[in-house]
């Protein structure tokens, strides 16, 4: 599914701001900070990593992205940009604004990256809708292992199980 079909289908929606604790999080963060669009594979110039395997182990070279209008923006949750001290949100890369959907990706090569619908403001709505986001991913040339969804919980994995 490449990205114009995959906005055809969902409707963007706004962020869940319930958890929003400093007005910082809804500061729209540029290129300047980090911020980049992902093209067509190979990624350039990004950290690589695994997910983690288990809640104990610490994130190392996590990307957060969201679809948008603009694309699939994103940037590195423990690089450059911190606002006030604090890491990068989903909305960092909106303004607050809408999306069709979120979450954390690891590039495990220029070409291959890991995939979860993580995102606390734009989670997937369902089982569906992030398969459909990893579709885009594969669009643009990446091949792409998604961290799934939890059937028992209906939401995303949050880690690599190893599938």
């Amino acid at each position: 599914m490449d990205i114009k079909q995959f906005r055809e289908r969902y409707s963007k929606r706004s962020a869940d701001l319930r958890r929003v604790h400093q007005c910082s999080e809804l500061v729209k963060l540029e290129e300047i900070q980090g911020v980049r669009v992902l093209s067509r594979a190979p990624a350039q110039d990004v950290c690589f990593s695994e997910p983690r395997q288990s809640r104990e182990e610490r994130d190392i070279n996590t990307y957060l992205w969201v679809i948008d209008d603009c694309g699939i923006p994103y940037i590195i949750e423990r690089g450059l940009a911190t606002l006030n001290g604090s890491l990068p949100k989903h909305t960092n890369l909106t303004g607050g604004g809408d999306a069709y959907i979120g979450g954390e990706m690891w590039f495990g090569s220029s070409i291959c990256i890991f995939v979860s619908g993580g995102s606390g403001r734009y989670p997937p709505l369902c089982e569906g809708h992030l398969h459909d986001a990893v579709g885009v991913f594969e669009s643009y040339g990446y091949q792409v292992t998604s961290l799934g969804w939890d059937t028992n919980n209906q939401k995303a994995n949050r880690v690599y199980r190893g599938f």
